[in-house]
């Protein structure tokens, strides 16, 4: 092919992208690939200090998700729900605060609290994935969408069997059973007089006001 006075190869425009001249059969040129962070390459990050303990975020479908920091009644609420569960939980299962969990490959969240299975080694070898997590909860305040829209359909379709969702600002509390690979199943929002009763955890049942205390949020 001769273009003005210089000779061109075949093919020669399809791998600059010329327009008009570029042939689709010859062409190299490819579309940028987005890639999604596996949780090794999330441990690697930590390990050689891209990220820290500073850095709040959130390895959610192989991105990166920063999470806003607390304030006082979200810290408050959740310190003070962990205190009464491991009361009432005892040897029969572990509380775990604002750690990390193993949904995926791609996915590995940190619920506000995570009551899950006993383990013989205190899961100082891993993290708790969908095998060992009883109930997820979160707490959720300036962060009430992305809990709700983003990590409750991701736990139910990890098989996690129960999940609560905490609103701080609306003080309600909603309990979601049967776990499905598209949401659960199930969702049910407890009135300030009803009682919830847990169906992962045979016995464990807590009044409204030992998860949303009226010293938080007094009602007239």
């Amino acid at each position: 092919m001769v273009v003005g006075h210089c000779q061109v190869k075949e093919g020669a425009f399809a791998m600059i992208g010329a327009p008009g001249l570029a042939s689709s059969k010859t062409s190299l040129v490819k579309k940028p690939q987005r890639r999604r962070l596996t949780v090794d390459d999330f441990a690697k990050m930590c390990e050689v200090g891209i990220l820290s303990a500073d850095d709040h975020v959130e390895l959610i479908d192989g991105e990166l998700v920063e999470m806003p920091p607390m304030g006082p009644p979200h810290a408050g609420i959740v310190n003070h729900l962990a205190k009464i569960l491991i009361r009432r939980l005892g040897d029969t299962a572990d509380v775990r605060v604002q750690s990390s969990v193993l949904l995926s490959r791609y996915t590995q969240p940190e619920p506000d609290l995570a009551v899950v299975r006993p383990d013989l080694d205190h899961y100082l070898q891993r993290h708790p994935d969908p095998r060992d997590i009883l109930i997820a909860i979160e707490v959720a305040d300036s962060s009430l969408t992305y809990d709700r829209g983003e990590k409750i359909p991701r736990y139910a379709a990890a098989g996690v069997p129960e999940a609560w969702l905490v609103n701080v600002r609306a003080q309600t509390i909603t309990v979601y059973t049967e776990a499905t690979s598209t949401g659960y199943r199930v969702s049910r929002t407890l009135d300030w007089t009803e009682e919830l009763v847990a169906t992962a955890v045979d016995g464990l049942r807590l009044t409204f006001e030992e998860i949303l205390p009226s010293a938080y949020f007094p009602r007239n």
